[in-house]
């Protein structure tokens, strides 16, 4: 089923995030303290002017400042951010599944130095529940092996 395509145009004035659909849906336009509101508000204003539920339409997204446009890096910013956080929880899993699989073999002065944590972090880690392997899911595509 093909939903409905929305562009929106975002920019910065005056201390405030504003954006505005700019392809045919009148009235569709907001202004953002935070640029992390932008996205959720603009769906909401969608929906309230479509009659139309957030998942039943898309929104492209596009970036201008001082007439430049900066939307591929914006969206690359986004990708990095999403990719980074992923890798993240990636990272603090295996840590975990390591400290306990290594607690109690050695000492966990030891365990620290090799994970370049704290002997007290460490602790704190060892203390708490460790994660199943399968719980410990490695990122996609973007993850060099």
């Amino acid at each position: 089923m093909r939903f409905p395509a929305f562009t929106v145009a975002v920019t910065r004035e005056a201390g405030l995030w504003t954006a505005k659909v700019t392809d045919g849906l009148d009235g569709a336009a907001g202004e953002f303290k935070q640029f992390g509101d932008v996205d959720p508000g603009m769906r909401k204003i969608v929906a309230n002017l479509t009659g139309l539920p957030p998942e039943r339409f898309h929104l492209r997204w596009c970036y201008e400042f001082d007439d430049a446009d900066a939307t591929d890096l914006v969206l690359q910013y986004q990708e990095a951010e999403r990719v980074a956080e992923e890798v993240a929880q990636w990272r603090e899993g295996v840590r975990a599944r390591l400290v306990a699989t290594l607690n109690g073999q050695i000492p966990q002065r030891a365990i620290a130095d090799l994970v370049g944590l704290s002997h007290q972090r460490v602790n704190q880690i060892a203390r708490g529940p460790a994660p199943e392997a399968a719980e410990v899911v490695k990122p996609g595509r973007w993850v060099p092996l």
